[in-house]
């Protein structure tokens, strides 16, 4: 897992560091900031005025998607951004991300009515819909830096019938939608077909998590509506009780 912090240097440069979860080491690379939208990040920090003026059309785009941050308010200025050892910076990560999850996740319950209505209408009217803003609305709410959301779909192949006619016929697969920082709608295969199977006596439940492995930053969890079977393999760095009672309540929201 990779988690990623910004700062801008410059009204045309930004400083990324990326730490390696796994391994503990950090990568440093300086990027133009017209760039940001290419970049997964969990945060950046802008200490100048006149770099937050002359940039506010490229980071009001960035905002639905990480915080942006005053250096001021942490006392840090590039310098100390930029040799901050390993374990610092894993603090100063995971104090970032959570303050920015922490709001997601109140301001989620504090609308939770309106939410569960929200995406009940989309299932009905609109899966496509559905699945793409569940996708983006756990992210926020899991500080996710990846997120997979695998669920049964229906496909339509075409086959011929015993008078050798092609035949539109509908067929039950698998699809994903996953991404970084945005999603894409993938095909499932084989392997998709047999975590469907593997999970199979987990879907009883409303929503379950069935693995948070803090060392590699694993979440895997599972979710029906409907009797529609879900599966949600994310890469997070912590989950806590606020965060699983939010995922429940959703859910339990959702059941018609």
């Amino acid at each position: 897992m990779i988690i990623s912090l910004g700062f801008v240097r410059s009204s045309s440069q930004a400083l990324i560091r990326e730490l390696n979860w796994q391994e503990n080491s950090i990568e440093t690379k300086l990027i133009d900031v017209t760039d940001l939208p290419d970049h997964n990040l969990q945060g950046l920090f802008v200490d100048d005025n006149d770099h937050l003026s002359s940039l506010v059309n490229i980071l009001e785009k960035e905002k639905p998607f990480y915080p942006i941050l005053d250096a001021k308010d942490e006392d840090l200025n590039f310098d100390d951004f930029e040799h901050l050892p390993v374990s610092q910076f894993r603090d100063l990560e995971l104090k970032v991300l959570n303050r920015w999850t922490m709001y997601q996740n109140f301001n989620a319950l504090e609308n939770i009515w309106g939410v569960t209505t929200h995406f009940r209408d989309l299932w009905k009217k609109d899966r496509t819909t559905f699945f793409e803003e569940l996708w983006y609305w756990m992210k926020r709410n899991l500080g996710a830096s990846e997120l997979t959301i695998l669920f049964n779909d229906v496909v339509h192949t075409e086959e011929k019938d015993e008078n050798n006619d092609k035949k539109d016929r509908p067929k039950l697969a698998q699809s994903l939608l996953s991404g970084t920082k945005k999603a894409n709608f993938k095909q499932g295969g084989a392997r998709e077909k047999e975590l469907m199977t593997n999970y199979i006596d987990k879907f009883h439940d409303v929503f379950e998590v069935t693995e948070f492995n803090l060392s590699r930053g694993q979440f895997v969890a599972t979710a029906q509506v409907e009797r529609s079977p879900m599966i949600f393999m994310a890469r997070i760095p912590q989950l806590n009780q606020l965060q699983r009672t939010l995922l429940k309540a959703l859910f339990n929201g959702l059941q018609m």
